[in-house]
């Protein structure tokens, strides 16, 4: 992407998942405007940062019920409280060390661990 162009409308990355040393390719979203239900059937995890209008004009009304359908994972630094909007919401935080940035790779390798577990409890069928 150049610098000062337009943000993509998606992304795509691909992780090698340590339960099944399989690569799956993730298809990363800054908007669920145009999901069909194809897409709301794949989807696996969520960012989020606390607000509650992150999820205007989802398939799922409330928070608390994106979070029953889909990992829920909340960046924040390790010195700060997770949002009291949070708490009933089913979020993984995801702790960033503000003056340790050498642990960002541990953080990173735990949210994978995470997404992965969460594949294989929820969607095995994304594995095959």
């Amino acid at each position: 992407m150049e610098k000062g162009g337009p943000k993509p409308r998606e992304i795509h990355v691909e992780h090698t998942m340590p339960s099944t040393g399989e690569a799956l390719r993730f298809r990363v979203v800054d908007s669920v405007q145009d999901f069909g239900e194809a897409d709301w059937n794949s989807l696996v995890c969520v960012f989020t940062q606390g607000a509650a209008w992150q999820f205007k004009n989802w398939l799922w009304k409330t928070p608390e019920e994106v979070f029953q359908n889909c990992l829920g994972l909340y960046p924040k630094h390790q010195d700060e409280q997770l949002k009291e909007s949070t708490r009933t919401w089913a979020v993984v935080p995801l702790n960033i060390e503000r003056s340790r940035r050498h642990m960002d790779r541990a953080t990173v390798s735990s949210m994978w661990q995470g997404i992965d577990q969460y594949i294989a409890r929820h969607k095995p069928e994304l594995f095959q």
